[in-house]
C-alpha cells in the first residue's frame, strides 16, 4: 500500500473522468480534421504540402505547448494550469472556424496545438500522481483511451453534419471548440497533486515521505539532460517518437486512405473510420486488463510487435478494398497497447519536481515524430505507392521494439518513490 493510495473513490474518479477530458478534444480535434481536409483541401486549393502542413498544424503547436506547460506545472503545480491550457483549444477552436484561406486556417490549428500540447504533461501528471499503485496502470491507460472516445464523437459529429454541404467542416470544429467549455469550469475547482505538494514542502506528515525522498535530488528542467536522467530521457523520447511517426504518419489518413483506396462514397469512408475507432477502443479494454497483470514492458512489447507485423503484412499482401476496414481496425487495436504505456511511461519513470517536464519534453519530441510522419506519408504514398509507404513505417515500428527490448524497465504495481530515478 502506497502513501497515497488511501483516496477516496469518489476523488480518483473525478479526477480521472476531468482530467482524461484533454484526450478526449484531442482526439476530437485531430479527427476532425482528418475527416474535414479532403474537404478544405478542394475549397482553399491547396498543393500536396500545404494539406500535410494542415493536417500537422496542431501536432506542430503541441511541441512547444507541451514543452512551456510541461514546465510550468512543475513549478505552479498541476491544477493551476488545467483550466488555463484548454482556452488555447476555445478561442483557437473557434478562429478556425472562421478561417478564410490556408494560412488563417493553418495558424489557428497551431495554436490550438499548443493548449493539446500543454494538457498532455498536465493531465497525465497529475493523473498518474493520484492513482492507486496497484491498479495505476488501469487508470492511465483508460485516460488514454479517452483519444479514442473523442475520435468516435467526431464520426458521429461529422456524419450528420455531412449534409450541410462542403463547408460543413466549420460546423464541426464549432463543436469542438464548445465542447471545451464545461471541460474548463470543472478543471477550475480540481484539487492539487498532493505529491507535488510534498515536494514543495507545503505538506507534510509522518505517513507521507519527506521533500528529499519525493524530490529525489532533481528540481530543474536541466536535470533531465544529466546522469542517469539522460538515459531514461534518451529512451523515452527515441521509443515514443518512433511510435508517433508510425501511428500518426497512417493514423490520420485513415479517412484519404478509405476514399483512395476502399469507398468511393464520403459517407462509407465515415462510417469505416468509426468501426476503426472502435477497433482502438476495444484494444484499450483489452489493455487496462492487462497493463497492471502483465506489466508495462509485456503490453509495450506486443503493441510495437503487432504494429510491426501488421504493416509487414500490409506491404506483401497489398490490402485495398473493403479489407482495409478490419485490417486497420485490427491494425489500431493493438497498436494502442504500445501507444498508451509510451505516453504514459515518462510519468513513471520521472521523480516529481521534473515529472511534468519530462513528461512535456517527451510529448514534444514524440509530436515531432508525428509530424514527420504526417508530412511525409502522403508524399510516400505518391513516390512509393501504398505497400512501400507500410512497409516504411514497419521498419520504423521494428526499430523502436529493438530500443524497447533493450531498455524499457518494469513500472508495474510499484510506487512512484520506487519506479522514478535519482541523479546520484
Amino acid at each position: 500500500m502506497g502513501y497515497f493510495d488511501d483516496f477516496p473513490t469518489y476523488v480518483k474518479l473525478r479526477t480521472f473522468f476531468i482530467s482524461s477530458a484533454g484526450f478526449l478534444l484531442d482526439g476530437y480535434d485531430l479527427s476532425v480534421i482528418s475527416f474535414a481536409s479532403t474537404f478544405i483541401l478542394k475549397e482553399f486549393s491547396l498543393t500536396t504540402a500545404q494539406y500535410g502542413l494542415l493536417l500537422a498544424a496542431s501536432l506542430m503547436g503541441m511541441i512547444p505547448g507541451s514543452i512551456i506547460f510541461g514546465w510550468l506545472s512543475d513549478k505552479m503545480g498541476r491544477s493551476k494550469l488545467m483550466g488555463i491550457d484548454l482556452f488555447f483549444f476555445l478561442v483557437f477552436g473557434i478562429t478556425a472556424v472562421v478561417s478564410q484561406n490556408f494560412a488563417e486556417l493553418f495558424v489557428s490549428r497551431a495554436l490550438l496545438g499548443v493548449g493539446i500540447g500543454g494538457d498532455y504533461p498536465i493531465s497525465s501528471t497529475l493523473m498518474s500522481e493520484v492513482s492507486p499503485t496497484r491498479s495505476r496502470g488501469r487508470y492511465l491507460v483508460g485516460s488514454v483511451a479517452m483519444y479514442w472516445v473523442g475520435t468516435a464523437l467526431s464520426g458521429l459529429v461529422t456524419y450528420p453534419l455531412l449534409s450541410l454541404g462542403p463547408f460543413f467542416w466549420r460546423y464541426v470544429f464549432l463543436v469542438g471548440a464548445l465542447l471545451s467549455v464545461p471541460i474548463i469550469l470543472l478543471r477550475l475547482r480540481l484539487s492539487e497533486s498532493p505529491r507535488w505538494l510534498v515536494s514543495k514542502g507545503v505538506m507534510k506528515g509522518e505517513n507521507l515521505p519527506t521533500r528529499e525522498v519525493e524530490n529525489k535530488g532533481t528540481g530543474r528542467f536541466v536535470d533531465l539532460f544529466k546522469g542517469r536522467l539522460l538515459w531514461i530521457t534518451l529512451f523515452l523520447c527515441s521509443v515514443w517518437f518512433l511510435f508517433d511517426v508510425a501511428s500518426y504518419g497512417i493514423g490520420l489518413y485513415y479517412p484519404f486512405l478509405l476514399q483512395e483506396f476502399a469507398f468511393p462514397s464520403k459517407y462509407q469512408v465515415v462510417l469505416g473510420t468509426l468501426a476503426i475507432s472502435a477497433g482502438a477502443v476495444v484494444g484499450y479494454v483489452v489493455a487496462e486488463a492487462a497493463v497492471d497483470s502483465l506489466g508495462r514492458r509485456m503490453v509495450l512489447f506486443t503493441g510495437l510487435g503487432a504494429m510491426t507485423a501488421l504493416l509487414y503484412l500490409g506491404w506483401a499482401v497489398k490490402l485495398h478494398g473493403p479489407l482495409l476496414v478490419p485490417y486497420f481496425m485490427s491494425f489500431v487495436a493493438l497498436e494502442q497497447w504500445a501507444g498508451a504505456v509510451t505516453l504514459f511511461y515518462p510519468t513513471e519513470y520521472y521523480p516529481t519536481p521534473v515529472r511534468s517536464s519530462g513528461q512535456g519534453l517527451a510529448t514534444a519530441v514524440s509530436r515531432a515524430g508525428a509530424v514527420l510522419g504526417v508530412f511525409y506519408f502522403p508524399q510516400l504514398v505518391h513516390s512509393l505507392g501504398f505497400p512501400l509507404s507500410l512497409f516504411t513505417f514497419a521498419t520504423v515500428s521494428l526499430v523502436a521494439l529493438v530500443i524497447s527490448i533493450l531498455g524499457a524497465r518494469e513500472t508495474a504495481r510499484r510506487q512512484l518513490e520506487d519506479t522514478s530515478q535519482n541523479l546520484k
